[in-house]
């Protein structure tokens, strides 16, 4: 009988918590290896807050941050910013540090590139902000005794709301700049255009003169008298065929 090959010793399962924490084990079943999307999990009394940090531009990735609160109202981080709720507060602070230098950036940005720049970061920020207000709305709602909650929430709704303001000031600039920019190309444009008119007319007006002119300077027989009175009169009629072709083309802008 060919004996089974073995497979080892099991893997540990691996869960994006600190397994020092005392958390029941219904919610550590209810996450994956990876933290995934923001959101609350309330089980047996304790509430588990997902939360994300503060995305850069081009990080398709998002750092998690758990804010566990057990049975007894007692509150720990993996921050390490303070304990209780302290640490979930300076974890909105640092929001609205960022907010608040991205709404700086937008006051000073002058060109396009600049405002390119800002869209690219405040895009990634806002949706943040979204699913952290719902992730602290839904925890609000499972733990309806504590106030802080209440606080954290309104915190957070107010920087889901500066980050949408952030992003429209941002379009609308690069809008902005956008339309002043056709706006000056079709200024420009315009002004090439009565340039070139200008010249058309003006050879218009000597054409019918220097084609004369080159006739009669010809080694032909014309049969026109060289006398003063001919000159005269073959300028006063180029300039009579000038003026009328110059007429003609102004009519025709």
């Amino acid at each position: 009988m060919t004996p089974r090959h073995s497979l080892g010793p099991a893997k540990p399962e691996l869960y994006p918590v600190p397994k020092a924490w005392d958390i029941p084990e219904s919610i550590r079943h209810r996450l994956g290896v990876e933290a995934g999307p923001q959101r609350a999990i309330f089980e047996d009394g304790h509430l588990l807050v997902i939360l994300h940090h503060i995305p850069k531009p081009d990080q398709t990735d998002r750092v998690p941050a758990f804010f566990w609160r057990n049975a007894a109202g007692e509150w720990r981080s993996t921050e390490g910013k303070g304990m209780g709720p302290v640490a979930l507060q300076n974890f909105l602070d640092a929001w609205e540090t960022k907010l608040q230098a991205l709404e700086v950036a937008e006051q000073k940005a002058m060109t396009a590139t600049e405002y390119h720049a800002l869209l690219e970061e405040a895009g990634p920020i806002l949706r943040t902000t979204r699913g952290l207000h719902r992730a602290l709305q839904q925890a609000r709602e499972l733990v309806k005794d504590d106030r802080d909650l209440i606080n954290f929430r309104d915190i957070a709704a107010g920087l889901e709301r500066t980050a949408e303001l952030l992003l429209q000031d941002a379009q609308f600039g690069l809008n902005f700049i956008a339309a002043r920019q056709s706006e000056h190309q079709a200024a420009m444009a315009q002004q090439m255009n009565s340039t070139a008119h200008r010249l058309n007319i003006i050879a218009a007006l000597f054409l019918p003169v220097t084609a004369i002119a080159s006739i009669l300077s010809m080694d032909i027989s014309s049969g026109l008298a060289n006398t003063r009175p001919n000159f005269w009169l073959v300028l006063a009629a180029g300039c009579l065929l000038g003026g009328s072709l110059a007429t003609w083309v102004s009519r025709r802008k």
